[in-house]
């Protein structure tokens, strides 16, 4: 190797204390892909399954070879409907996932509302400043009258 391809190679291993180094990802398929793959999977099975129906009730023209060719198509449309719903189905999970995380975040930055308890002696106290002030309220409006 060249010192150029030995600095470069150093320079990508090098993380910062305490961080954890990531794997590489691979490149996601997206939605649009596992949809046409789901789809061609059950198209698959279909023909797989009509090219052995007609060998099997002896329509004219069909032979062993097709319901050979069947046979393949049914067993190819089955791994691609299940590749791609399974693939389809985890993403929607990272997705709820990550929307999950997010609402989370939000929820821990905002300031929580505290909810303020009172005591029974507290409360009692209260509701004793209450009638002490009622009490003087009235003696004034009394002495108002007179």
């Amino acid at each position: 190797m060249s010192e150029q391809d030995k600095m470069t190679e150093q320079e990508t291993e090098v993380t910062t204390p305490g961080e954890i180094p990531q794997e590489e990802k691979k490149p996601e398929v997206p939605t649009r892909s596992m949809i046409l793959m789901i789809l061609a999977g059950c198209y698959l099975l279909y023909t797989g399954y009509r090219l052995c129906k007609n060998v099997l009730d002896g329509v004219e023209g069909g032979s062993w070879g097709f319901f050979a060719a069947g046979v393949g198509f049914i067993v190819v449309g089955a791994v691609m409907l299940f590749k791609g719903g399974r693939n389809y189905l985890r993403r929607e999970k990272e997705k709820r996932a990550e929307q999950e995380a997010q609402t989370q975040v939000i929820r821990e930055t905002q300031p929580a509302e505290e909810k303020k308890t009172m005591s029974i002696a507290e409360r009692a106290r209260l509701a004793e400043s209450l009638d002490d002030v009622g009490e003087t309220e009235t003696q004034a409006d009394t002495e108002k009258e007179e």
